[in-house]
């Protein structure tokens, strides 16, 4: 993962490059939606008086009824969801996208930042196992968010990667692991008026599995898209061969 600078101008510049993504993506979504989704369902519309509805050509109640009772009907439907669908695959993409640039830019910092902010939070607690697997509650975006404000800012871009290291960390799994390495390892008691001392293995671990899951967040892929683009086309199809 790239290591890039961190001072706020850098990271408000990638928030603006990564909002620009998603809205170009959203209005990818859009046009599809309205040109693709609209202009197939306008399509199919246009056929439903074809050979194969022979009461739709009767006119009146005869070609309503027709339509009301044949499976013309919820292929019409299917063909008109298509069109909120490009807009969620649009949306869905260009989230990815943005949080991509900024794991990509600044990926290296905030796996540092966030261990550090992460590590006080458990170290500040008792190490008995039920606070600690605890832990994961009292964690939240806003309070990550504000620990690593000074070397990231607060922007919306920094915030969505936070949320997704939250929801993906297996922190429990990190926190036992942690737990079995300091076995061996009596906790020292703190004189009165001394701060706890730090544990660079816990920072380490905790760099290392934030870095892993921030890895995850690779360029999005166009797969979804095309899965719409197959199913769109082949319920197309079975609706022609029905209405002609």
């Amino acid at each position: 993962m790239p290591s890039n600078s961190t001072t706020a101008p850098s990271i408000a510049r990638t928030g603006l490059k990564a909002g620009a993504a998603f809205a170009v993506s959203v209005i990818q979504g859009l046009v599809l939606a309205f040109v693709l989704g609209g202009g197939v369902f306008a399509f199919y519309v246009t056929q439903l008086s074809g050979p194969g509805a022979p009461a739709a050509r009767a006119g009146g109640a005869g070609a309503t009824l027709a339509l009301l009772v044949s499976p013309t009907l919820l292929v019409a439907t299917l063909l008109l969801f298509f069109m909120p669908l490009y807009v969620m695959v649009g949306v869905a993409h260009g989230r990815r996208k943005a949080l991509h640039k900024v794991a990509a830019d600044h990926g290296d910092a905030m796996s540092q930042r966030l261990a550090i902010a992460i590590a006080s939070r458990i170290e500040a607690m008792p190490r008995t196992h039920g606070a600690l697997q605890r832990t994961a509650d009292w964690l939240s975006v806003d309070q990550l968010c504000s620990q690593v404000a000074p070397m990231l800012g607060k922007g919306r871009a920094v915030r969505a990667v936070i949320a997704f290291v939250l929801k993906r960390l297996p922190l429990s799994e990190m926190l036992a692991e942690w737990q079995q390495a300091r076995a061996d390892m009596p906790d020292q008691p703190t004189p009165p008026g001394v701060d706890k001392p730090t544990d660079p293995a816990l920072r380490e671990l905790l760099t290392r599995r934030i870095a892993e899951t921030l890895n995850d967040l690779g360029a999005p892929s166009r797969t979804p898209l095309y899965i719409a683009f197959a199913a769109h086309a082949a319920l197309l199809g079975i609706g022609l061969w029905l209405v002609w």
